[in-house]
Formats: structure tokens, sequence, C-alpha cells
């Protein structure tokens, strides 16, 4: 998972702790504080003196002038000269603890000019004269409040959080590669770009993506240009007619609510929880989709040749964390929004908002019967073997065996729960009891998931909840929007249109002939570690010599709608009937994957996308045409710089096959432990060592790295630049420099801090800065290029470096 006012100096530069304190006694005494003196002279050394009148104030006009340290008497004297401090009344009180109002102003009136990263906030507890102040400091990142609507502005501020302050005031200014990498290489990056209408991150990988869709989008408007001309059938006509529901704003507001309110009746209809299982059912075989819950065929993790029945049970429309994070913004907003799909829905105000509450009480419920992100990026957490019998036994109320079979799984009588405690809440909360807010939860997932296949009113309350939630200032055009969603439902068809265009015979080959480099270098790193034993050694190797590689695009392509109709309105059909009509048909060809073997050469990204990613089960590496062009590869960049670039992608999903995740599948794709218990005691010291490396590292305020939930990232990231350097000692007079700053700049990305704040609950990733900055500290090389020595802010000191693979 936003718009910016001003240059982007502070957006990624936060790395502090947040402003969370208890609050301290008016007169509290502690060596933890920071004195009015202290804060001022603080706040002058790193702000600089450049833009200020350096006359110096005597100080004879405070009473306590010969309290002020002599040392610091001409840092004082100009803080009074520009206004920056000033007396209360005939004393100037330096030794007083400065209060974090008081240094908020202190600090804005040093500072002539502050980016707007994000919005201003109201504190309950500033008085109206000091706002403007504050919210500058709150609008460039560097302050925050207790995220209960006070500031806490008579608390006292400690020197904890004035160093904290402080790092952030420099990351504003800093331009010092060996204090900040990642910020330095990318300057002018940050501090021009922009976030593009609608998106709340932006970085390498959506900039390639707006370049790929500016490129499909002159296909796919040359397709509907002549949508007429086309032999039903046709993928050209599947396309043109498609996108012609896509567009075709006034039928699809003509029909409003119409096309799903037979449905929202029927599911308003019931009378019990058997009746709304047995509709959900009638429903998902109608249309592929279920606002209750259900169950799906995938890859069975102990043998991946065969699928298995998965199941997870009822879950929230927002993601757990924010559910239980107690913010009382986070409620209204989500409530508003409930209510505002009930009462589009047909449901007038006063009971909208009534069910409003009792949808979100029913969620939070679930949320705390949840798996949190963390646990759930562990994938032994998620395969949880029952019989039917054993799973029955949780839903008292109905009859699940129905409910299966009605779905068609009355065959199956194994399946895998992938939250255990969340199916077994399932089962307890089905029950006739609940009907009313059961029935309002159907019917709130029902509208909220196709509200953007509707009118354009209920697809703006979408994008407009969204804006809200993530920070946006402003949201994508609905043009944009219309072409995203065709790209999406057609990414298969239009995939191929455009690496025939866009994708060289050559770049393929190149990119195949670096993978192979850099396994047969993987392996020998591997022959070398000192930790592991040989014959968890050979085991590694074997997997590596076992993996399946896939660039550019699929050998086959396949017709996943080949006996799908498409309809424009003029045919008869509508927006919603195509989606309904493919999710439909995928529906039931999911269902009887259970019969046969997987299909292994499936791939699981469209051909156009910007990423790439290791599939454990497949033991498999994909890397999409998309993403083989600059800045992650250029067929005219040097060695040195495609091996910063895509090399260390490449590296980095290889080394996903040995993350603590992948490191539990064999060279078959099966989940079996090929290792040693003492080596794989050792994999385990390494891998929290990683962890504990992360950990806590705040990227914007109130957003904190979790090493554990990002464990499996971090370790890729590592051991990918890891093996890639390797590569770059058999180079004769290689330049590491091209190589760092390549690998620097593929990770530029700047956020609305709401983004940044999702991105720390949800994304396994760590944030991209540290993507850069701290994986490159782990490695000599980077010390030796730049001559980064132990005051440097980048140095990290030998002892705490990690190394995995």
């Amino acid at each position: 998972m936003k718009k910016f006012k001003a240059r982007l100096f502070g957006m990624l530069l936060c790395l502090a702790i947040a402003f969370g304190m208890l609050p301290v006694q008016a007169d509290t005494i502690s060596d933890n504080f920071v004195t009015r003196e202290q804060a001022v002279v603080s706040i002058l050394n790193t702000v600089g003196y450049g833009a200020l009148d350096q006359t110096e104030n005597n100080l004879s006009t405070f009473a306590d002038a010969a309290s002020v340290t002599a040392q610091y008497t001409d840092e004082i004297g100009i803080a009074v000269t520009n206004g920056i401090m000033a007396g209360s009344g005939t004393t100037l009180d330096p030794q007083r603890n400065v209060t974090r109002l008081e240094f908020a102003m202190f600090l804005s009136r040093s500072i002539r000019e502050l980016p707007d990263l994000t919005e201003s906030q109201i504190f309950s507890d500033v008085p109206a004269s000091a706002a403007g102040d504050v919210n500058r400091l709150v609008r460039a990142g560097l302050f925050c409040g207790y995220g209960n609507g006070l500031f806490g502005s008579n608390d006292h501020l400690t020197k904890d959080q004035l160093s904290a302050v402080m790092d952030r005031v420099r990351n504003l200014k800093n331009t010092d590669l060996k204090d900040d990498f990642y910020y330095s290489i990318n300057y002018e990056w940050l501090n021009n770009t922009k976030l593009p209408a609608g998106y709340p991150g932006f970085g390498s990988f959506e900039e390639v993506s707006l370049s790929n869709d500016a490129k499909i989008k002159e296909i796919a408007n040359e397709i509907y240009k002549n949508k007429d001309t086309y032999k039903k059938g046709t993928i050209e006509q599947k396309i043109a007619d498609f996108y012609s529901t896509v567009l075709d704003m006034e039928n699809r507001n003509k029909q409003g609510i119409e096309p799903i309110k037979k449905y929202l009746d029927k599911f308003d209809e019931v009378k019990t929880a058997q009746e709304l299982l047995n509709y959900a059912a009638e429903f998902e075989n109608m249309t592929g989709y279920n606002p209750l819950f259900t169950f799906s065929p995938s890859g069975d993790l102990l043998d991946s040749n065969k699928y298995t029945l998965y199941g997870q049970g009822l879950t929230t429309g927002l993601n757990s964390a924010y559910l239980l994070s107690g913010d009382p913004q986070v409620k209204t907003l989500y409530e508003g929004f409930i209510a505002q799909m009930l009462m589009a829905s047909g449901i007038g105000q006063e009971d909208a908002v009534a069910q409003a509450q009792n949808v979100y009480a029913f969620e939070t419920l679930l949320a705390e019967n949840t798996l949190s992100n963390e646990d759930a990026s562990k994938i032994e957490n998620l395969y949880n073997p029952v019989t039917k019998d054993e799973l029955a036994k949780s839903f008292t109320n109905v009859d699940l065996r129905k409910y299966m079979s009605d779905l068609g799984y009355g065959a199956v009588e194994n399946l895998i729960i992938t939250d255990v405690k969340l199916m077994a809440k399932t089962g307890e909360l089905l029950c006739d009891e609940n009907i009313d807010v059961l029935k309002t939860y159907v019917r709130t997932k029902l509208i909220t998931n196709t509200a953007s296949l509707l009118s354009k009113e209920l697809q703006d309350a979408i994008t407009g909840f969204n804006a809200v939630f993530l920070g946006l200032s402003s949201t994508m055009s609905d043009e944009d929007i219309a072409f995203n969603l065709l790209n999406s439902v057609m990414s298969g068809y239009l995939g191929r249109v455009y690496v025939e265009k866009y994708f060289s015979p050559e770049a393929k080959a190149d990119v195949e002939n670096m993978v192979d480099e850099i396994i047969e270098t993987y392996k020998k790193r591997i022959g070398r570690l000192d930790w592991m034993g040989d014959n968890t050694k050979a085991a590694a190797i074997k997997k590596l010599d076992s993996m399946t590689i896939k660039i550019g695009y699929p050998d086959k392509w396949e017709d996943p709608y080949e006996n799908i109709e498409m309809k424009s309105y003029k045919d008869g059909g509508s927006l919603i009937g195509n989606i309904f009509a493919i999710t439909s048909a995928q529906a039931q060809h999911t269902k009887t994957l259970l019969d046969k073997p997987v299909d292994k050469s499936a791939w699981l990204m469209p051909p156009q996308m910007v990423n790439a990613y290791y599939n454990a089960l497949n033991n498999e590496i994909v890397f999409p045409a998309g993403i083989l062009q600059p800045p992650f590869y250029d067929e005219k960049a040097s060695r040195e710089q495609n091996l910063g670039g895509i090399g260390a992608i490449i590296a980095h999903e290889i080394t996903h096959a040995f993350d603590h995740n992948g490191a539990q599948f064999d060279g078959k794709g099966n989940m079996n432990n090929w290792w040693t218990q003492e080596d794989y005691q050792t994999f385990q010291q390494k891998t929290k060592s990683v962890a504990e490396l992360y950990e806590g590292l705040e990227i914007a305020p109130n957003a904190i790295v979790n090493g554990n939930l990002t464990l499996s990232e971090n370790v890729a990231d590592i051991g990918g630049v890891a093996c890639v350097l390797e590569i770059m000692k058999e180079i004769p007079n290689a330049d590491y420099k091209a190589f760092f700053e390549s690998n620097g700049r593929i990770w530029r990305y700047t956020a609305t801090p709401k983004m940044y704040q999702l991105l720390a609950q949800q994304d396994t990733h760590a944030p991209y800065k540290l993507r850069s900055n701290m994986v490159i500290r782990n490695f000599q090389e980077f010390y030796d290029t730049y001559n980064i020595q132990p005051e440097d802010k980048m140095y990290l000191p030998p002892e705490k470096r990690v190394s995995v693979w």
C-alpha cells in the first residue's frame, strides 16, 4: 500500500522513535530531560546559522542572564536576537526543563522553509497561537502527537525525544552518503518527485509500471477504437467489449445498485444461519464470489504436485491490526464508510449508522481471533490439516457438511485450515442469534466489493474512503481507474501484445545467462559456509540444481476466458455481468482442480507486471518482462549497474528458497525437512540476528519496523546482495560505486505517512530506504568503496553486521 506540496525532504527520513510517552509533572527534575538552553543549542547546531542574523544579544535585559552556561552565551544570544527563544517577563529561564510545546516553537522559528509532507492535525492541548508552528513541524514529519488528540504540550521533552527530532532535522538537509547513502544518491528524485494522483506510495517499481501502462493503454485504446470490427469470440472483441462496459459510465449510472439488488434482497430474506449458508453457496455458484466465507483448492505444501482444499473463515474488511489499534479515527472512518455503503444499498440513514456500528464490533471480534500479520508471515502457521468431521464439530449451529457439498466439495474428507482460531470463531458465530449482524456483514461485503463496478457515485465512495484512509490529497482520474481495471482483468491478453511489441529476445537471453551465473555463484557460496554441515550443503545445492527459471513470459499462452462471453451494454451486457461471468467460470474451473495434478508451468503474474517472485511449491523464480527494463535492467548499462539492479533482485528471489519459510521446502517444492538439527538451529540463530537488526526502526512517525514480520524479505535482501558482490570480485577493476548506486536507486520510494503506517503493520518487506541503507551496511565492500568510518552514520560495527547466506 499522499500528494506532497513541497520538496520531499523528510518523508522517508523520519528514522526515530514515535513521540509516545507518559505525562511528566511540570516541575520534575531529571537527567533524562532537556533544559531550554540545551534545546536551543541543539537546534542551532543542527539547523545551522546561515539564514540567521548572527548579531548577538548581550542578554543584559534578563535578570537571570548569569544562569546561561558560559560556553553557550553566543548561541543563546543569537536565538534571542532571531526571536527563536523568548523570556517570560524579565527572565530567560535557561535551566528550566523545556516543554514539548516550547521546543516545537523554538524549532519552528529556527527553520524558515519546511516541506508539507502530510496533513495538519488538531491537538486539543495546543493553543491557537501555537497551532501554526506545531503543524509546520507535523506536516514536515518532524513531530507527531500521542495518537489520542493530544500533543503533550506541557510534558517535558526527554533527551531521547530531542535526539529523535534532531535526527529527523538532519535527515531533511542531509546529502552526505556517509551518513545516509540512500538519501544522498536519490536526493534529486526524492526532492522533486510528487505522488501521482491516487498513489499512496510511489517509487521505481511504480515509475516503470506507469511507463508500461502508457504502452498498454495505447494498445488497448487502439483495440477499443476498432471495437465494431472484431469477430465474436476473438481476443480483441473480448477486450473491446469489456473495456466498453468499464468506460460506459452513463449506463453504469443508470443501473446504479440494480445489478446486485436481487442478490441483496435474497440475502435479506434469509431467516436463519443455515439459510444464510445455503444462499451464500448458491450465490457463489452463480457468480464465483462468496461474501460470507468459502473454501478453495491450492497446492498441498506436503505434496506440491497435488491440490488440496484450504479454508480460513470469516474475514474482516480492514486489516485486523487496524481494528485492534483502538484508534478512534479508524473507527469513525470505517463505520462511516460502512454506513455509506449500506445507505447506497437502500438502508435508511439511522438504521445504516446503527448497523455499521454492529458490523464494526463484529469485525473487531473477528480481528481478535485472527492470526497477527507477524504470525501469518510464517508458513508453518498456515498449514493445519483437519478432517471434515473434525471441522464440523466447530459448527454446532449449522450443517457444515451440507455447505461444503453445496459449494462442490462434498467428496472432500480432508482439508487445511489456514487460521485455526478464526475458523473456530466462525463456527461459533454462525448461529441464529447472530443472524441480523451476519446479514448486515454479508450485505456490507457484497456492496463494498462490487461498488467500483457499479455507478460513479459508488466508485467515488470507494476511492474517497481510500484517499482518506491512506492520506491522499487527490484521487485517480476515472480514465486511469478504468484502465487499471481493464489491465487487471484482461492482463493475460494485453500481456501477450505487450511482450510481442516491447520485449526483446536478446534481453531474455541476457537475463537467463545472468540467472545461471548467479545460481552457480550461490552454490559456491553455500559450499564455503562455515556454519553448515556437508549433508545440509549437499541438500541446499540440490535444491538450487532443481530450481526452475521463468523469464519474460510463459512458453505457452493460456486463454483463461476461452469459453466466456463478453457483452457490451448495447448487446445486453454490463460491467458487473462481465465480471461475474469471469469469476463464475474461474470458480468452476478451480473446483475441478482437486482431481488434477498441479500445472507447474503456470505463471502467477502477467508479463507486463513490474515485479518478481519465488514460488516455494514449484521451487521456481519468475521474472516478468515488465521488470526487465531501467532502472532494474538495461541492455546498454554496465555489468556492475545491472548486477546492482536486476542482479540483486534475481539473487534476492533465489535467497527466498532459503529464508525462514523457503528453507522448509525441498527441491521438489514440498515442505520437507532437509536439515540436520544442529544446522537448522544455527540457521535460526542467524535469522534471529537479522530480525533484531531491523526491529523497532522508525520509518515515519508512528510507523515502526517489525523485524519478525519482515524477516523473510530482509534475509533475501542481504543474501541477494552478498551473492552478486561475490560476482563483482571476479570483474577486473570492478566499479563498486556503479554497483552500490544502481542498487540504491531501485529502492527509491516516497509515500504518505498513513501509507508508511499501513506498510509497517502489514508488509513483509522492510521500508525501501532500509532495503538500501541497512543491507549495504553489512558488507565490507561498501565501507572500502566510500571510506566509511566509525564516526559516520552509515557505519555499523562489525559485531552487529549479519550474514546468513
